[in-house]
């Protein structure tokens, strides 16, 4: 299977009643469509996201673009999705139905893409894919391995942003990128 067969499948989906009432489109994934030995998987897409139909476009994505670029990836040589591909209102946080509805897809999606490294960012994300409780702030930097495949967790990019950039803070990330970096 392809991703632009999946994304197709996934672009009518109906799932969940109130996404689909509240989205203007489904945020599938990066526009490029192709197979990268990067898969980042982030929360939901947020308004600018929904606009657009790709994920991490916003001042997030703007954070998580510069960091990459540090350890010489661009958004091409990466695939970006999310645990759900609709935004929830109020950018609240997936539920837990939700959050169900849309597992196969992201399986399957890891499945089409085969990546050598999974990055999730932010708590919603690893502790859907790690199956943990713990908090980002205990996992993140690390290298975990599950079903075979690679998975570093880092903070979210909104981290940035709600702490003014702070030098603690971009270390933090500069450190989780290079992780992924030296698995490449």
């Amino acid at each position: 299977m392809k991703l632009n067969v999946l994304k197709k499948e996934y672009d009518s989906c109906k799932k969940c009643e109130e996404l689909v009432n509240y989205r203007s489109q489904v945020v599938f994934g990066s526009q490029h469509m192709k197979k990268c030995p990067v898969l980042i998987i982030g929360e939901a897409p947020g308004k600018v996201e929904d606009e657009n139909g790709e994920p991490f476009v916003g001042r997030s994505g703007q954070i998580l673009n510069k960091f990459l670029e540090e350890i010489g990836l661009t958004r091409d040589d990466v695939f970006i999705t999310n645990t759900v591909l609709c935004r929830p209102p109020e950018n609240r946080n997936p539920k837990s139905d939700e959050l169900v509805n849309c597992r196969s897809r992201l399986d399957r999606t890891i499945e089409v893409l085969n990546p050598k490294v999974i990055i999730t960012l932010g708590n919603f994300a690893t502790k859907y894919m790690l199956g943990t409780k713990e908090g980002i702030t205990k996992v993140r930097g690390k290298v975990y391995e599950v079903d075979g495949r690679k998975i570093v967790p880092m903070a979210h990019p909104a981290v940035v942003l709600y702490n003014g950039s702070s030098e603690a803070i971009m270390t933090q990330f500069r450190s989780d990128f290079k992780v992924v970096k030296d698995l490449l």
